[in-house]
């Protein structure tokens, strides 16, 4: 999917009011820039798990580290050193994940 197909389908969701597609695009630009900056500005913890943000029924990203490790470059087989780099994992929400696999939803429980 796009991001213009993204506006689209968020602009035509039954139940809303017709929205301004334009108004749509702003507004999904600055939900990915909050969420962008948000990792931007956090810093990975030694031992727990990153920052992440959690979309409930979708999923979880968490910022992590990669640390430096060796490797061959494919062409030659020279060892080479691969950066220590910093990257965002996903891991998806059980409702996301049943959805995938066309499975009924799972009722949450609530109270103890």
């Amino acid at each position: 999917m796009t991001k213009q197909e993204l506006i689209k389908r968020v602009a035509s969701t039954p139940g809303l009011a017709p929205l301004n597609k334009k108004a749509v695009g702003v507004l999904v630009d600055a939900v990915f820039t909050e969420i962008a900056s948000y990792f931007v500005e956090t810093r990975v913890p030694r031992r727990a798990s990153g920052p992440r943000f959690t979309y409930p029924g979708f999923g979880t990203f968490t910022k992590k580290k990669r640390v430096a490790r060796g490797g061959r470059n494919p062409q030659t087989g020279q060892p080479i050193v691969i950066p220590e780099t910093v990257t965002v994992a996903f891991q998806p929400g059980q409702e996301l994940k049943a959805h995938l696999n066309r499975e009924p939803p799972r009722r949450r429980r609530v109270g103890g």
